[in-house]
């Protein structure tokens, strides 16, 4: 088992993700699909099938060239803009029409003689207020499937789902909506896999010294944890882990606890079932009202009254 195996499991189930699969572009040339900014808590996806195009962020003046087989995801949703690579200007006009299980966009009359191939989507991930796994990844997340052979499940899954569209037969959209799910999660073990420079708690997923402390924390964030614990779990000298931590995540290991316990208290306030006293002590806090302090300084807002507001569901 990987050092990340755990600690990746959790996060993703801590999001409460939904996904689903909605559009299909077929384009000819000269091309351009903007997207307005959907964002903090839905994070568009891309599929590139078949064809080439190019990404365009004008938040961050960022450009990032898509070949075929490439999946994207936005996971801060970004505006953004997919085009024929190197367009100038607005290109064809792009029509819309409605499916039974998918709609369809493209700025052909026959959409069967298309030379680009797109599937796109949407990840939720309702009830949120912070996500460390969510600003731990990069704005765009771009995995290529070439470029890993570790990389042939996600290829793979998304072939399956693209069969299931074209083919709408019983149950598809219920599918493709569960899949969507997996494939967020297929994404951020390959963006793991692929090793790039990682930080904040993807550095800790992926690093063999540091992982047995975050997995404690996720595996019981209840536990008075102290510096001298958790170094004692990676069999490090307090001040070997207090520094490699802070290298890593940029906060110190009990002040990033608190962000996770916080974390978890939102989506079990979202969630239901719990009163606030229960969700207090789950994460850590005897005392309800020391937990109503914490939460509300992390928050902003009161346990109760992020419960009853619902917030986290449309804002950050």
């Amino acid at each position: 088992m990987t050092a990340y195996a755990d600690s990746l499991s959790e996060l993703v189930d801590w999001l409460g993700l939904r996904g689903r699969m909605d559009l299909r572009c077929l384009f000819g040339e000269d091309w351009a699909a903007p997207h307005e900014a959907i964002g903090p808590w839905r994070a568009p996806f891309h599929i590139v099938l078949r064809g080439r195009c190019e990404l365009w962020l004008p938040g961050s003046r960022t450009l990032v060239p898509l070949e075929e087989g490439s999946l994207v995801v936005l996971p801060r949703g970004s505006a953004h803009v997919l085009r024929t690579a190197g367009l100038q200007g607005e290109g064809r006009a792009i029509r819309l029409r409605k499916g039974e299980l998918i709609d369809l966009k493209t700025n052909l009359r026959r959409p069967e003689k298309a030379d680009t191939d797109i599937l796109c989507g949407e990840f939720e991930f309702p009830g949120r207020r912070r996500s460390v796994l969510l600003e731990a990844l990069p704005e765009p997340l771009v995995i290529a499937f070439a470029d890993h052979p570790g990389f042939a499940r996600l290829e793979g899954l998304v072939r399956f789902m693209a069969e299931e569209i074209a083919q709408q037969r019983a149950g598809a959209a219920a599918i493709v909506a569960q899949l969507s799910g997996t494939l967020f999660t297929l994404a951020v073990r390959a963006h793991l896999e692929a090793r790039p420079e990682l930080t904040g708690v993807l550095g800790l997923m992926a690093s063999p010294r540091m992982a047995p402390g975050l997995q404690a924390m996720l595996a019981q964030p209840e536990e008075p944890w102290t510096v001298a614990s958790l170094a004692a779990r990676c069999h490090l000298s307090r001040a070997t882990f207090a520094r490699e931590f802070t290298r890593r995540v940029g906060t110190g290991p009990l002040e990033f606890l608190t962000t996770l316990r916080m974390e978890l208290a939102s989506r079990l306030l979202a969630h239901g079932g719990q009163d606030t006293a229960s969700i207090g002590e789950a994460v850590g806090y005897r005392s309800e009202a020391a937990f109503n302090r914490a939460f509300a300084r992390h928050a902003g807002v009161t346990p109760g009254r992020f419960r009853r507001a619902g917030v986290g569901t449309t804002d950050g």
